[in-house]
């Protein structure tokens, strides 16, 4: 299948399940069942048979070759991940789940993701100030972008019948922090594949708010975040600098900040 993007050649083989990009292979990482060991909710389903399985594929950097530079400049990278449909033990396949570190006045980096191809439930969850879990289930398909806030770490859930393509705009300086979800066992809900969302026992005090994903006003929803990156980076400011999510985006200027 040919990827939304106009900038480069991005396809990716769904029989030999790899990325290319202007016909070069993209290097890629998997995650293997047994890597889930700890995050998913019947513990007791994975044995030597099935440990190997791959969940879902991993391209970092896709497609950049071409425009080296223009991420170079600020600090971007561009990756695909691809999700298989896969049943966890009762389970919805799902990514491992991480957190970013703080990037400036305790705001954490960002990130922003798209729907390619299939359906998505995105969990994004936070501890409060009070202690309690402040948990967004956010649904999104094709065509929705989706930002992952500040502070909040978050998971990939397939929650469609075909394998899930969703990219990702972030910082590609720091690294992803897995273990608070690991020793929790998980993220703050499991979603079964009939789709009933379970409290994971580890977490106390859960407030859980449901939605679809909403619109991005600041973005062109007719483009793919690689295409709309090239060509407007001011868009994305704040991948680095997560406060200006804060700030009124119609008044956003490279002139006017650290980018």
């Amino acid at each position: 299948m040919k990827l939304n993007v106009k900038a480069v050649d991005l396809e990716f083989d769904e029989k030999s399940k790899k990325l290319y990009s202007e016909g070069e292979e993209v290097r890629s990482s998997v995650r293997h069942l047994d890597e889930m060991r700890d995050v998913i909710f019947n513990k007791n389903f994975i044995n030597d048979k099935n440990k190997n399985d791959i969940l879902y594929y991993m391209f970092r950097a896709a497609g950049q070759n071409m425009n080296d530079s223009v991420f170079e400049a600020h600090n971007m990278r561009y990756d695909v991940t691809v999700m298989n449909v896969y049943d966890l033990g009762g389970e919805f396949n799902k990514t491992l789940g991480h957190y970013h570190p703080v990037a400036v006045q305790n705001l954490a980096y960002p990130e922003l993701y798209e729907v390619i191809s299939g359906e998505v439930l995105y969990i994004l969850q936070k501890v409060c100030d009070d202690g309690h879990y402040d948990v967004k289930l956010i649904h999104a398909k094709a065509g929705d972008k989706v930002i992952m806030e500040p502070n909040y770490g978050h998971i990939s859930i397939n929650i469609g019948k075909k394998p899930l393509v969703e990219a990702n705009l972030v910082n590609a300086r720091f690294e992803s922090i897995y273990e608070p979800i690991r020793k929790a066992g998980g993220g703050a809900v499991y979603v079964t594949d009939k789709k009933r969302v379970i409290l994971n026992k580890n977490y106390s005090n859960v407030s859980i708010t449901h939605i679809n994903a909403p619109k991005i006003d600041f973005l062109d929803e007719n483009k793919s975040i690689y295409d709309e990156y090239l060509a407007h980076p001011e868009h994305f400011i704040f991948l680095n600098n997560p406060e200006f999510l804060l700030w009124k985006h119609d008044a956003w200027e490279l002139s006017s900040q650290h980018f």
